[in-house]
C-alpha cells in the first residue's frame, strides 16, 4: 500500500516523458529502470477473469444505491407508459415509435462519441490503466451491439408504419379495460412470488435428492514418519482413517428427471393460471353490454380459474413441460457426446433441438389462445384448442397483424424503458471515479428494467390477445342484426366486414331505446299530472 501511494503521487506530478527524464538527472539510471518496472507491475494490464469478477462485484456493492434508483425509475417509467397507453393509445403508439426512432439514431451516435472520447483520453495517457482499457473495449462492444439492434428496429418502424390501424383500436380497448381494473397490473408481482416460492421448494428438495444414497465406508491408512533435522521428533506411526460417503442409487437419474419435470410443470402451471385469470378479467368486460355492471373482474377471474378450470390449465402446462423435458434430455445427450459425435450426428441433433424449440413456441401460442377461449366459453382444453384454431385460421391475416405489429409495439415500449434507464445510469455512474467498470451496474439495472417492462407489458399483451379472440368469436356468432347485436364497441365494429350495416343497426337500436325512454318518461309525467 505504501508503494501504491508513492507511485500514484509520482504519476500525478510526473506523467510525461520529459518530466521522467528530468527525474533521472538526480538518480541513477538503474533506479529509473527499477521505478519504471515497478510501475509496469503496478499497472499490469493482463487482468485475470477472477480479478474482473472481483472488481465487478465491488462496483455492484459500491453503487447499490444508484442501482436501486435506476430499478425504481424503470418501475415508474413502465407504469407511466402503461397508463398513457390506456388514455391516449393512438398518440402514445406513434409517440413510442417516434421516440424509439430518435433513440435508435441518437443512442448509437452518442455511444460512439463517448467511445471516441474515452479512446482519445486513453491514447493520451502515458500509463494505461487496465480498468480504463476494459471500459473502452466494453464501450466499443456496447456501441456495436446497440448500432445493430437500433438499425433493425429502425427498419421495422419504417416498413410497418402504415399497418397499425387495427392495433390502435385494440390498444384503446385494452387501455380502457386496464384503467377500469388497475389492480390487474400488479398480478405479475403475485405470480413472481408464487414462482419464487416454488423454486425455493424445488431447491430444498433438490438438496435432499443430491445427498441421497447408500452410506459406504472409505478406509485408508496414513503413515507418519520422523523427519530428520526437525526440532520436534515423533516416533514412526500408522493411523487408519475411515470416511463415509453416499453412493448414488442406480435409479437416482430417474428421480432427477421426475424432479426436473416437476419444476417445469409447476412453473408452467403458475404461468398458465396467470394468463387465464387475466383473460377472464378482460372477457368479463367484453361480453358485458353494460360495462358499469362489471364488479371485481380480477378477483372473479382468479376465482373462475381455481373453481372451474384447473384441469384445463394443468393439462396445457403438462404438454409444455413434456416438451421442455425432452429438450433438456436432448441437450444433455449433446453435451455428453459432443467429443465423439460425427458432423452428421451433430447437425441432426441441432436440427432436432431447433424443431423442438419451434414446436414449444407453437404450443405456447395455441395454449394461450385456448385458455382465452376457455375463459369465456368454459369448454375443456381439447375443445378450446380445436375451436380457437379454427378462429385463427379464418382470421389468418388479422392474426399476423396483431401478433407481429402488436408484439413489435410492445417491444418498442420495453426498449424505450431500457434505453431511458441505461442513459440515466450512464449519467449517474460514468463520472464516478470510485468504480472500476461503471458499465456493470448499468447493465444490471438495464436487465432489471427489461424484466420489469416485460412484466407490465405482458398484461397488455394478454389483454390484446383476449380482445382479439373475443372479437373474432363475436363476429362469427353475431351479425349486427336485431337480436344478434355485436358485443364489441363502435371502434372495433369498423373492422368487421359488414361494419356499415352493423353501425346503422346499432344507431337505430339506440334511437329506439331513446324514444322508448322518452315515451316512458312522458307517460310518467302525464300520470303524475292526473
Amino acid at each position: 500500500p505504501s508503494f501504491s501511494i508513492v507511485s500514484q503521487a509520482v504519476v500525478s506530478t510526473q506523467s510525461t516523458g520529459d518530466q521522467l527524464t528530468s527525474l533521472s538527472q538526480d538518480i541513477t539510471e538503474n533506479q529509473v529502470a527499477e521505478f519504471e518496472e515497478k510501475l509496469q507491475v503496478l499497472f499490469e494490464t493482463n487482468v485475470t477473469a477472477s480479478q474482473v469478477m472481483q472488481y465487478a462485484m465491488s462496483d455492484i456493492m459500491y453503487s447499490y444505491r444508484e442501482i436501486a434508483v435506476m430499478c425504481g425509475s424503470s418501475l415508474i417509467i413502465s407504469f407511466i407508459i402503461i397508463l398513457l397507453l390506456g388514455w391516449i393509445a393512438q398518440i402514445m403508439i406513434y409517440a413510442i415509435a417516434l421516440l424509439t426512432a430518435v433513440a435508435c439514431i441518437a443512442g448509437p451516435a452518442y455511444f460512439w462519441y463517448v467511445w471516441y472520447e474515452a479512446k482519445k483520453d486513453l491514447d493520451d495517457d502515458l500509463v494505461k490503466l487496465a480498468s480504463k482499457e476494459d471500459n473502452v473495449e466494453t464501450l466499443m462492444i456496447y456501441a456495436i451491439i446497440l448500432s445493430v439492434v437500433c438499425l433493425i428496429v429502425l427498419l421495422l418502424i419504417i416498413f410497418l408504419r402504415s399497418r397499425v390501424g387495427l392495433m390502435v383500436t385494440l390498444f384503446k380497448e385494452a387501455g380502457f379495460m386496464v384503467m377500469r381494473m388497475i389492480s390487474i397490473l400488479f398480478t405479475p408481482i403475485v405470480l413472481a412470488l408464487f414462482i419464487m416460492a416454488w423454486a425455493a421448494l424445488w431447491s430444498f428438495v433438490s438438496g435432499y435428492i443430491y445427498t441421497a444414497g447408500t452410506p459406504t465406508d472409505l478406509t485408508f491408512e496414513r503413515e507418519y514418519r520422523t523427519v530428520s533435522g526437525a526440532e520436534f521428533q515423533m516416533p514412526d506411526s500408522q493411523k487408519t482413517t475411515t470416511f463415509v460417503y453416499y453412493q448414488d442409487h442406480e435409479y437416482i437419474i430417474w428421480v432427477w428427471l421426475y424432479h426436473l419435470f416437476g419444476l417445469y410443470w409447476g412453473t408452467e402451471f403458475f404461468l398458465a393460471c396467470h394468463e387465464m385469470a387475466i383473460a377472464g378479467a378482460f372477457c368479463q368486460f367484453y361480453w358485458t353490454r353494460d360495462k358499469r355492471k362489471v364488479y371485481f373482474p380480477v378477483l372473479r377471474g382468479i376465482w373462475w380459474v381455481f373453481r372451474y378450470h384447473l384441469g384445463t390449465v394443468a393439462f396445457g402446462s403438462c404438454i409444455i413441460a413434456i416438451i421442455q423435458l425432452i429438450r433438456t434430455i436432448l441437450a444433455y445427450i449433446q453435451n455428453k457426446t459432443k467429443d465423439s459425435q460425427s458432423e452428421i450426428v451433430k447437425y441432426l441433433l441441432m436440427c432436432l433441438q431447433c424443431c423442438l424449440w419451434c414446436f414449444e413456441k407453437v404450443m405456447k401460442f395455441i395454449n394461450r389462445n385456448a385458455y382465452i377461449y376457455t375463459a369465456f366459453k368454459g369448454s375443456n382444453f381439447c375443445s378450446s384448442c380445436k375451436k380457437v384454431f379454427g378462429l385463427l385460421m379464418s382470421n389468418l391475416v388479422r392474426v399476423g397483424v396483431v401478433n407481429c405489429i402488436g408484439s413489435f409495439i410492445l417491444f418498442l415500449g420495453k426498449f424505450l424503458v431500457v434505453i431511458v434507464t441505461g442513459i440515466l445510469g450512464y449519467f449517474m455512474m460514468s463520472r464516478d471515479e470510485g468504480l472500476y467498470y461503471w458499465a456493470v451496474p448499468v447493465l444490471i439495472a438495464a436487465i432489471f428494467a427489461f424484466a420489469v417492462a416485460h412484466t407490465f407489458f405482458s398484461v397488455y399483451e394478454i389483454g390484446i390477445d383476449t380482445i382479439f379472440i373475443c372479437f373474432a368469436e363475436d363476429e362469427t356468432i353475431n351479425d349486427g342484426t336485431p337480436g344478434r347485436e355485436y358485443y364489441m364497441s363502435k371502434n372495433l365494429m369498423q373492422w368487421v366486414d359488414n361494419s356499415s350495416e352493423a353501425l346503422k343497426n346499432l344507431k337505430k337500436k339506440k334511437g329506439q331505446q331513446r324514444a322508448q325512454a322518452k315515451a316512458a318518461k312522458s307517460g310518467e309525467v302525464e300520470m303524475s299530472e292526473k
